[in-house]
């Protein structure tokens, strides 16, 4: 009951906090703390945390720093239960809880904690602000266009993506500097197309592929024709059409699989779609499309399976859908959404 009431106190500070809330909602969280003893206790330990997590040093950027308030937009969270009629109501998990007891408190807070730390010092800055300085072509987080070069290439950029170009010499170099791009490369045999990308390098002629950075290394997937992929030292290899390869940066090609092609570039269009994807892969691709970070605080959330075709102007289905379906609770602040 106690861990209950613990819940309910941070979800309505939650509400509280997001800037929708009214005089009712504040009266009405008086009268929840005043309903007894551990009610009153339930808040106290709330405010705890709450301050805890203000007091980082990412927390006070948010709060004076409008560039990335203005970034970062508004936030919504489910009304904590007891919560005025006239809010939307809470999304409601699945009857029969299927897994393990919650975390406690202090260490969801604790994930709160450092993910707010690396969101505003760590994602927001490697695929934000410093790569849209630098580069010749940017999108901002959530953001998708197309971009002509001046060679006739198309460059369909998905969010938080960064490239530079220079085709002033025998080749049409592009440098990835952050997120996915996907060229429809203008066929020019006598200046081969090369994406370099976190050390490896991905060249064409005349095709369409894809180059997408991950961590330390880089996919390559090919829609149209063949791409010949390097990286440090090792030897080139080609890939076709419908093949996807992987490398790092400490060299040599990890792997060649076969590419999805149904879901591949499915941003393009609008859509995420997944297929019998773990939840932690999931809650990775939505990074991209939000500022901040996502937590799944739990191994048992993390690897359940997500299959569905979902609209990137409309994230927050995919939420819903998981707190529908599972057990989990959803908790939405600034820069930082923790699922446990």
């Amino acid at each position: 009951m106690a861990t209950d009431l613990g819940d309910q106190a941070i979800e309505w500070l939650v509400m509280l906090q997001s800037g929708d809330a009214g005089a009712r909602d504040h009266a009405a969280f008086a009268d929840w703390c005043a309903q007894s003893p551990d009610h009153a206790r339930a808040a106290a330990e709330a405010r705890s945390l709450f301050a805890a997590i203000g007091q980082t040093e990412a927390a006070q950027q948010w709060q004076e720093n409008p560039d990335i308030r203005n970034e970062t937009g508004s936030f919504q969270s489910p009304a904590p239960r007891g919560a005025p009629t006239r809010r939307q109501p809470t999304l409601q998990p699945a009857q029969r809880r299927v897994f393990g007891a919650r975390p406690g408190r202090l260490a969801i807070a604790g994930a709160m904690v450092c993910a707010l730390m690396l969101a505003v010092f760590g994602g927001l800055e490697a695929t934000g602000p410093i790569a849209r300085w630098t580069s010749d072509y940017s999108t901002a987080i959530g953001q998708q266009r197309a971009v002509t070069l001046a060679d006739g290439s198309v460059a369909h950029m998905n969010t938080a993506s960064a490239f530079s170009v220079d085709f002033s010499g025998p080749r049409r170099e592009i440098r990835l500097e952050a997120g996915e791009v996907i060229f429809d490369v203008a066929k020019d045999a006598d200046h081969p197309f090369v994406v370099f990308a976190n050390g490896g390098a991905a060249r064409a002629v005349g095709t369409v592929y894809g180059v997408r950075l991950e961590g330390e290394g880089a996919n390559v997937t090919v829609r149209e024709g063949i791409v010949e992929v390097t990286n440090g030292d090792s030897e080139p290899v080609r890939i076709t059409v419908g093949q996807q390869a992987h490398y790092d940066t400490d060299g040599g090609l990890r792997k060649i699989t076969d590419a999805d092609l149904a879901a591949y570039g499915s941003w393009q269009r609008g859509k995420l779609i997944f297929n019998q994807r773990h939840l932690s892969d999931v809650m990775a691709e939505l990074e991209r499309y939000q500022p901040g970070r996502i937590i799944v605080a739990r191994d048992a959330l993390r690897g359940l399976t997500v299959t569905g075709v979902f609209e990137t102007a409309d994230l927050d289905a995919v939420f819903a859908s998981i707190a529908q379906t599972t057990s989990a609770r959803i908790t939405r602040l600034p820069l930082l959404t923790v699922i446990y």
